[in-house]
């Protein structure tokens, strides 16, 4: 092999050594990505048997009129917001929060006038306004300077809960739960 020819082949060696070199090092900068949320996320599932005996169960579509937390003065979700599985932001400040629900139990929509269409949205709200208290452990990590720091919530208790069939389903609030709390109808 000549000389140039091998110059210029150690040469592209030491440049993809250095430029590997460098991605490897970049990739071990912590970044500002947290794992960690204040997301409560409570899903709604409906157990449905099949002829066979089997059980199914499927989320169903869930309407509040209300939802709201102790402690914070604002709705949360609204007769606008249909999911099976909301997200309730959990206080940070504290260890408990209380969530209140007052859900829809039918609606009906009623035509007032043909021309122009009038249509009026008549809510039925279920009399028995709903409560889910959880209690939970805050810690803190410093995730780097400039990125600041982050809390943990773990353990996960369920203290009160007036729907009949529940389950705990992860005791600690990340981002990559798909949920928390079943609630079953």
């Amino acid at each position: 092999m000549p000389a140039e020819k091998r110059r210029s082949v150690k040469f592209i060696f030491w440049g993809l050594f250095i430029l590997g070199l460098n991605l490897f090092l970049s990739c071990q900068n912590e970044n500002c990505v947290s794992i960690a949320n204040n997301d409560l996320l409570i899903g709604f599932i409906r157990a449905d048997t099949l002829d066979t005996g089997e059980i199914i169960f499927d989320e169903i579509d869930t309407l509040f009129y209300s939802a709201t937390a102790d402690g914070n003065d604002s709705i949360i979700y609204d007769k606008n917001t249909v999911r099976s599985t909301f997200p309730f932001p959990v206080n940070p400040a504290k260890g408990m929060t209380t969530f209140h629900l007052e859900m829809i139990d039918s609606i009906r929509y009623d035509t007032l006038s043909m021309d122009p269409i009038q249509i009026d949205t008549i809510y039925y709200i279920n009399p028995t306004p709903h409560t889910i208290a959880v209690s939970y452990d805050r810690s803190q990590r410093i995730i780097s300077e400039e990125c600041g720091i982050e809390i943990f919530y773990t353990n996960i208790k369920v203290e009160e809960i007036s729907f009949p069939t529940t389950n705990l389903a992860e005791n600690k609030l990340s981002r990559f739960n798909e949920v928390n709390i079943e609630v079953f109808f």
